[in-house]
């Protein structure tokens, strides 16, 4: 019986701690969509993403998936993807980013309450996803150029 209440008071412990990073998360998210704020945090970060192989136009849908987490940008691509804004190798290297990193903000408080350190976690997430989604647009730019040449 004793196992079965140390059990429930730490999901109980747990549940109180997620509840008090993912709620003002959610309100931040509804005052960023508020005063379109998403777009201006996105600015900054256009040098170093083209340099992975992100167009402009991905780094939004990129941004709010990294910061409010994959639900919300998984919407956003696929309102910019069917807007025609953000077209083929760039909805497939954003999804593929979101997908390796994505809700940095809360995973890593969430890793924190539980004991992890939450530099080493966001870094780490951060850096992988850089290079695999690096590499992987290295490979599809080589693959067009291919396919352009074969085409002349």
């Amino acid at each position: 019986m004793s196992y079965a209440l140390e059990t429930f008071r730490g999901l109980l412990s747990l549940l109180i701690k997620m509840f008090f990073i993912v709620v003002p998360l959610m309100v931040l998210l509804e005052i960023f969509r508020e005063y379109n704020l998403i777009g201006k945090i996105t600015r900054p970060f256009r040098i170093p993403a083209r340099i992975i192989g992100f167009y402009e136009d991905s780094i939004y849908p990129l941004m709010a998936g990294i910061i409010f987490g994959l639900s919300y940008g998984g919407g956003v691509l696929i309102g910019e993807s069917d807007s025609g804004r953000i077209r083929g190798n760039q909805r497939f290297l954003v999804a593929l980013y979101l997908g390796l990193c994505h809700a940095v903000f809360e995973d890593t408080l969430i890793f924190a309450s539980l004991g992890a350190n939450g530099i080493i976690v966001l870094t780490t997430r951060l850096i992988i996803a850089t290079i695999v989604v690096g590499i992987i647009s290295l490979l599809l730019r080589r693959v067009n150029n291919i396919k352009k040449e074969v085409r002349t």
